[in-house]
């Protein structure tokens, strides 16, 4: 290739390349602290953010300078409402507090307490969600489960506390309302909406009024859901029942799973992220590019997705595609695997990864991407605070280039498949040819350990039609079933200018057809029988990738564990495994069967959560090998036959 050709080759594959959005850093004042857990702003346009010290800060304009703090002391608050300049709410954990600056000094110098009727104790896992208003002008926000890894003190409560069981929880609801969606009148009323939430971390109100809220991947919570709040429903973890005032316990897996409502998408764990926020719905009018009406919900790792939702039989569902990730090629991934298991490894359970999809330049996207806010600019502010768990808190935008991106605008259902609407004219010969498209489908199951994937299988496409504009086409489905996650990866897509499809992956969320019908199998039971690994061997570098991506948080690139972030100051029993350590007692001590047992089903009073949800039985295998490989000495264990596994 000569010099000149190769210059138009870089230049001919950086216009075929180049962002479609960019991301932008926010200076903070430096007498801040960065660990901002929420975002909004005023009527007039002033932005405003609150930190976990217990922070509101204001932006009165662009420039640096011009932050002012309007309030502090507050008590780890993750949500705010700017109803003006001068009159701000917030949730903390105990309540939603209102404050305003009545002498117009710029500072707050009236905290209200609006409400404050659900309970929290002091546990180290405990927060309040939210805030919004809904279609009434109402208060909507959320509360989560504590964690039994950490204490929950029982000492002078506000109210009595009630640590009965429901079923088999592995997160209690202690206090009244935990693991509810709350609303709150302006005089400070409240009235429990819904109950079943795990963690519900992010509450958003549609423009249309409606109430949604994401949960977060766990017991009971096979994967990260949306879902569509209605009052009176429950929604799958059981703790948060027993406040309900027809309940009358203990409940069967049976009853549970009658009364359950399904979540409107499931956000599949690992490829979707593991840890949703706050769901904002993008009002701008076209500002923000092609996605008008559309859902944008933050994750904890370095991901934001993208939901369409469409109504069928008077219920939502839906599909979720990626829309900005940190380190997408496969060598950035595999460069950080064990060292930062927040980068996002896209494609199936975080272990299959994308190869046809370029790496972002500029700007990188942090992890803690828990609460957001479209600016009147129309650019969307992300709100980041990692909690001690990740590095680099603070204060970032994502601004449109003004190009088009070639992305799957909405994936919907037909009778008889799903119809692909592209957001630019694609090329018409590879629309009509089945080569582009893999589809598969999958289920989740109802358990109090929660679910791995279950009855994986190829989708059959028999017929595809191509419409005449070329920007969409329908994909007929043999057999098209009611009850399964449907995952689309596109191989190769180009639009009519040559540009490949940006995020080329979409899981449809089919809770039920056009014609109503919805899955009438076992929700607590595979269909398939699980297809076992052809070589019985574990595979200790695919265990080194999953240990850098699901493990390597808490038990560290060097296997010492330590405390886990956040939680320096709380008792012992919160601290990660040091695999290193030897003699008596050691973790890599145990048998085989003893360490799948914890893998598989979490250590209870500790920190150690089950994976036998998220991991299946040969992955499991897979890590233990590379535990023993990496970090044990050279005797083996005394192998001991696996009775439970």
């Amino acid at each position: 290739m000569s010099r000149l050709s190769g210059i138009l080759f870089l230049v001919f594959a950086s216009a075929l390349y180049a962002n479609t959005y960019e991301i932008e850093e926010i200076t903070l004042p430096k007498a801040m602290s960065p660990e901002l857990s929420g975002v909004a702003f005023t009527p007039s346009g002033k932005l405003v953010v609150v930190n976990r010290p217990g922070e509101i800060w204001i932006r009165d304009d662009a420039r640096v300078e011009s932050w002012r703090r309007f309030a502090f002391g507050l008590h780890e608050p993750l949500g705010v409402l700017a109803l003006s300049g001068d009159e701000i709410l917030v949730t903390q954990r105990p309540e939603l507090t209102r404050l305003r600056d009545t002498d117009g000094d710029g500072e707050a110098d009236c905290y209200e307490t609006v409400n404050d009727d659900w309970s929290v104790t002091d546990n180290w896992h405990e927060f309040t969600f939210g805030l919004h208003l809904n279609r009434d002008g109402e208060f909507v926000l959320s509360t989560g489960l504590p964690d039994v890894a950490g204490p929950i003190n029982q000492s002078f409560p506000r109210v009595p506390l009630h640590l009965e069981k429901v079923h088999e929880e592995a997160k209690p609801s202690p206090g009244r309302y935990e693991g509810w969606v709350m609303k709150v009148s302006r005089e400070g009323k409240m009235t429990p909406l819904a109950s079943g939430f795990r963690a519900a971390a992010g509450v958003g109100v549609s423009p249309q009024g409606d109430v949604f809220a994401t949960d977060q991947q766990g017991d009971y919570i096979a994967t990260s859901t949306l879902v569509h709040v209605q009052p009176g429903r429950f929604y799958g973890h059981p703790a948060s029942l027993k406040w309900r005032d027809d309940y009358q316990g203990p409940l069967t897996l049976e009853a549970l799973t009658q009364m359950r409502t399904p979540e409107a998408v499931a956000l599949p764990h690992g490829a979707m992220g593991g840890s949703p926020g706050e769901p904002v719905w993008d009002t701008t009018g076209g500002k923000f590019g092609p996605f008008m009406g559309q859902i944008f919900i933050g994750d904890f790792t370095k991901l934001i997705s993208r939901v369409f939702l469409e109504k069928v039989s008077g219920e939502y569902q839906g599909a979720c595609f990626p829309f900005i990730r940190d380190a997408v090629g496969l060598a950035a991934i595999q460069a950080n695997s064990g060292a930062d298991n927040l980068t996002i490894p896209a494609g199936k359970d975080g272990l299959k990864y994308f190869r046809d999809v370029p790496p972002r330049t500029g700007t990188s996207l942090r992890p803690g991407n828990m609460r957001m806010a479209f600016a009147p600019d129309g650019t969307l502010y992300v709100a980041q605070t990692t909690r001690g768990w990740g590095k680099g808190d603070g204060l970032q935008r994502i601004i449109w280039s003004k190009k088009t991106p070639v992305e799957i605008e909405k994936m919907e259902v037909t009778r008889d498949g799903f119809r692909l609407t592209f957001t630019e004219v694609m090329n018409a010969e590879q629309l009509g040819e089945v080569r582009h498209y893999r589809l598969g489908r999958f289920r989740y199951l109802y358990l109090p350990s929660g679910s791995p994937r279950v009855d994986e299988a190829a989708a059959s496409i028999y017929d595809i039609r191509v419409a005449g504009d070329h920007r969409s086409v329908e994909i007929a489905v043999r057999d098209l079933q009611p009850g399964y996650i449907y995952e689309l990866e596109l191989d190769d897509l180009r639009s009519k200018a040559g540009v490949p499809v940006e995020n080329p992956q979409a899981f449809y969320t089919l809770t039920r057809l056009l014609d109503g019908r919805t899955f009438a199998g076992p929700m607590s039971k595979p269909l398939l029988a699980p297809v076992a690994r052809t070589n019985a061997a574990p595979d200790s570098e695919a265990g080194r990738r999953i240990y850098g991506t699901f493990c390597v948080t808490c038990h560290q690139p060097d296997g010492k564990g330590g405390a886990l972030p956040g939680t320096e100051s709380l008792p012992t029993t919160l601290v990660a495994a040091d695999f290193t350590r030897r003699g008596e007692g050691a973790p890599l001590s145990k048998t085989d069967a003893a360490l799948i047992q914890v893998i598989t089903n979490g250590a209870p009073g500790k920190p150690m959560p089950p994976f036998g949800s998220v991991l299946k039985s040969d992955q499991i295998r897979d890590v233990l090998s590379y535990l023993r490989s990496a970090f044990g000495d050279n005797s083996p264990p005394i192998q001991q036959p696996d009775r439970k596994l």
